[in-house]
């Protein structure tokens, strides 16, 4: 009996349950197209390895386009080990009736464990301030 029991012990400590998912929520607060340039790495470290082509995540709508509508906010689900590091790089706002493309100079990076953890909800919020169009985490 004593070797069932240790064998139990040693199985259940072997069974560590997963982490929780990470969920991202891009939010539009303008009342035009924005292509939020969001990017998430498994294995970046910094900046540099961050904010590059192959991290840029264009799966977050069925658009043709990686946009997000006036007023929507679309959300992303990632396993933990998915998301070492995440971000927004250099946003896009579109006025359709100008044709015009407005640029954010914002760059925001976030590392797991440093800045936020298994099982939390990033927001990243679009924003005009002014004439200025931004990006904010929450």
């Amino acid at each position: 009996m004593a070797s069932f029991a240790a064998f139990a012990a040693l199985a259940c400590g072997a069974c560590i349950p997963a982490p929780e998912p990470i969920t991202i929520e891009l939010v539009n607060e303008t009342a035009f197209d924005v292509r939020p340039n969001l990017y998430v790495s498994d294995s970046a470290t910094g900046e540099a390895e961050l904010f590059v082509a192959a991290n840029l995540v264009t799966d977050f709508t069925d658009r043709p386009f990686p946009e997000l509508r006036p007023g929507e906010t679309a959300t992303v689900t990632l396993e933990c080990d998915q998301a070492r590091a995440l971000g927004v790089d250099a946003p896009l706002l579109f006025d359709a009736a100008t044709l015009t493309i407005t640029p954010s100079a914002d760059r925001i990076f976030r590392a797991r464990d440093a800045d936020f953890a298994c099982g939390d909800t990033i927001r990243f919020v679009y924003f005009r301030e002014a004439a200025a169009f931004r990006a904010r985490v929450e």
